[in-house]
């Protein structure tokens, strides 16, 4: 019998791993896994609409915005699994000050499709005790029940579904002050280069002839009020439209505090890791660790550009496959995929061919075991203001036809006529340096080809 369990996340961005090359935040849980799985460093969410959105790894839509957009069971994977026996079981996490999201109640039609479906209640606050939190109690409760899963007779997938790190990226007190007290600590230690976005192209550090005016700004008391820092940092991410206004040090302490969510993340997800590869040793597991999309706008760089929603730390998610049974234990892969990929994976792992899915993605674990050549493929992209495509060497984006710059937007450099960027891969990670000018035939094509792939005149 074969056991398959996928550990979803609504919100987790690829570069706050440090499976994906960030050395400073501490996901020892993560990178774990990474080291005993196959790792698909080039994973792009592509559906990050908020309206009609396909679902792509329930329905396995590769182009948003095409087809039928009504969520309904019958469009789900799961239940193509039913017809060869596989017991399907999905359990939800719901936060208890805000309830089912707009987005799991658009969801609920796929939920159906499943055999069980549990939700579990969690709270997220500066006093709130860490295995109170929403993630802590979907783990605890798959804790509990691993043994009779994992005891059935029948074919299983498990499928754990986590809203990540929420909007309001509020952990208990340890995790949200984890990195925060560090940032502010930076003044004693200018001269290093390591910080919370080591990575992105602006970063300044704080140093000792600003770190007291910064403090004083701040209205801290001799003792530090943390809990009020936190509040204010936090309440940055619910105020899109004052992002532009922020300053390098209000940013830094931003990522700070979403930092801290996201080890708390890794912490109970190394819980249930610790349990599931114990029974790893005798049954024949799979286990997929993956999320939706990636974080706001807001830990990303400044950039001269208007942003549409589809930049790379938006974008940019993880995706870890771990399989039992394979021994390329520890492996990289640039392979493009994205979560449309999921559906046709899954179902050939028991057996079901691509061809009797409606899905248009590509099976990973062909792609992993070197089944035949694999044509890269190009992904296509969405959100409520643009549509894009990517190769292996370019990311083109178009403004929707409906879509105006506001009159914030239309002060922006690059903004004034631009209906287009284009970006080259994989040189340029962080979507800073926009090409379209420079690139008038690649853009020409792109802009072709996308259009022929919302049309559907090509796959």
């Amino acid at each position: 019998m074969k056991k398959a369990f996928v550990v979803s996340f609504e919100q987790l961005p690829a570069f706050l791993l440090g499976c994906y090359g960030h050395q400073w935040i501490e996901t020892p849980n993560l990178d774990r896994l990474a080291s005993m799985s196959v790792v698909f460093d080039q994973h792009f969410a592509n559906d990050l609409t908020t309206r009609k959105n396909s679902f792509p790894w329930w329905t396995g839509q590769t182009i948003p915005g095409t087809g039928d957009s009504d969520a309904n069971e019958s469009a789900c994977f799961v239940s193509r699994l039913k017809t060869r026996n596989v017991k399907t079981n999905l359990l939800l996490e719901t936060e208890a000050d805000t309830g089912r999201t707009a987005d799991m109640r658009a969801q609920e039609p796929f939920f159906a499709a499943f055999d069980q479906v549990e939700t579990v209640t969690g709270k997220n606050g500066f006093e709130v005790s860490e295995a109170e939190t929403p993630f802590a109690r979907l783990i605890q409760t798959a804790l509990e029940q691993l043994p009779d899963w994992l005891a059935e007779p029948e074919d299983q997938l498990v499928w754990i579904r986590s809203e990540g790190v929420p909007q309001m990226p509020l952990a208990p007190e340890f995790y949200a002050t984890l990195y925060l007290d560090e940032v502010l600590d930076q003044g004693d230690e200018a001269e290093s280069e390591e910080t919370i976005a080591d990575e992105l192209p602006v970063e300044p550090v704080l140093t000792d002839e600003n770190l007291d005016e910064f403090e004083d700004e701040l209205d801290l008391a001799e003792e530090e009020d943390w809990e009020e820092l936190i509040r204010a940092v936090v309440a940055l991410f619910q105020s899109p439209e004052e992002w532009a206004e922020l300053d390098d040090d209000e940013r830094r302490m931003a990522r700070a505090v979403y930092a801290g969510y996201v080890t708390l993340l890794d912490q109970w997800l190394g819980r249930f890791l610790d349990r599931l590869l114990e029974y790893a040793e005798q049954q024949s597991v799979l286990l997929i660790v993956t999320a939706a999309r990636g974080s706001s706008e807001l830990l990303g760089p400044v950039r001269d550009v208007e942003n549409w929603g589809l930049f790379e730390e938006t974008t940019h998610v993880p995706l870890l496959i771990f399989d039992s049974e394979n021994e390329q234990q520890g492996n990289r892969r640039q392979f493009l995929s994205q979560p449309a990929d999921l559906p046709v994976t899954l179902s050939a792992w028991w057996g079901i061919a691509s061809e009797e899915l409606s899905s248009g993605g590509t099976d990973l674990l062909a792609v992993i075991a070197d089944q035949g050549e694999f044509k890269e493929p190009v992904l296509s992209a969405a959100s409520d203001q643009a549509i894009a495509i990517r190769t292996s060497e370019f990311y083109y984006l178009k403004r929707r036809e409906e879509q105006q710059p506001s009159t914030a937007e239309e002060a922006l450099p690059l903004q004034e006529e631009t209906a287009e960027q284009l970006y080259q891969k994989p040189t340029d990670r962080w979507d800073v340096y926009e090409q379209h000018s420079q690139h008038p035939e690649t853009v020409a094509a792109l802009r072709e080809l996308l259009e022929e792939k919302q049309t559907g005149t090509t796959s």
